[in-house]
Parts: structure tokens; sequence; C-alpha cells
């Protein structure tokens, strides 16, 4: 098996969870990388104890074994992320302003339409 990138797995074990809103085991997880990609299931227990430490995720107890869900949506999650990454900036105008920059029409009509009161 080819050696991810740091964070990598991590991504694709919580696009997996917001995949699936009802949670997934361990098992069920492992299962869902395709045998050339799936990681050590002491690999994946130890990222999803990580996931957990950092309240991206939840495990709760059943009858087949833990199940783990996204604490958060998608959207909140990458939301909370652009609003700690803004906070971080020295400069805040110049980074919106890069942002804004980067956008597609579609996502600025967006913005304009969030905006109108």
């Amino acid at each position: 098996m080819s050696r991810r990138e740091r964070g990598h797995l991590e991504a694709e074990v919580m696009q997996l969870l917001w995949s699936n809103p009802g949670g997934l085991t361990s098992a069920q997880l492992e299962s869902a990388f395709t045998q050339q990609r799936r990681p050590a299931r002491t690999t994946l227990l130890t990222v999803l104890s990580r996931l957990e430490d950092k309240d991206l995720v939840a495990r709760t107890s059943a009858p087949g074994g833990a199940v783990f869900r996204a604490s958060q949506a998608q959207s909140e999650h990458v939301a909370s992320s652009m609003a700690r990454l803004l906070e971080s900036s020295a400069d805040r105008n110049s980074a919106l302003t890069h942002f804004v920059g980067s956008l597609s029409e579609q996502d600025l009509d967006t913005l304009r339409k969030l905006s109108r009161p």
C-alpha cells in the first residue's frame, strides 16, 4: 500500500462519515476503502480517536460495536475552518480580498444574495 500524505486519511474518513450521516462502525469504514487503499484497523482506530479528540467525530455504543458519526455537517465544518483561518490572519482585509478574488461568479452571486438584508 502506498503512503498517504499527512492528514489524507483523516480527510477520507470524514468524507465517508459525511456521506453516511447515520454513522458507520470501524468495520464498515474499513470496508469502504478499496483493498489497495485500506488502512490497517489499528491505524483507522487511531485516526478515529484523533478525530474524536478534535471534536470532529462522535462515538456511540451500539450492539454491533461503536458507531462513529461526524459531529457537524461538512458545510458547518468548512465554515468554521474558514472563520478560524480568517481569525488567525494578521491582515483580515487582505485575506478576504484574496479569498473573494479567487471565487467563481456563481460563488460571488451567492455572497451578494446572502449580504442583502
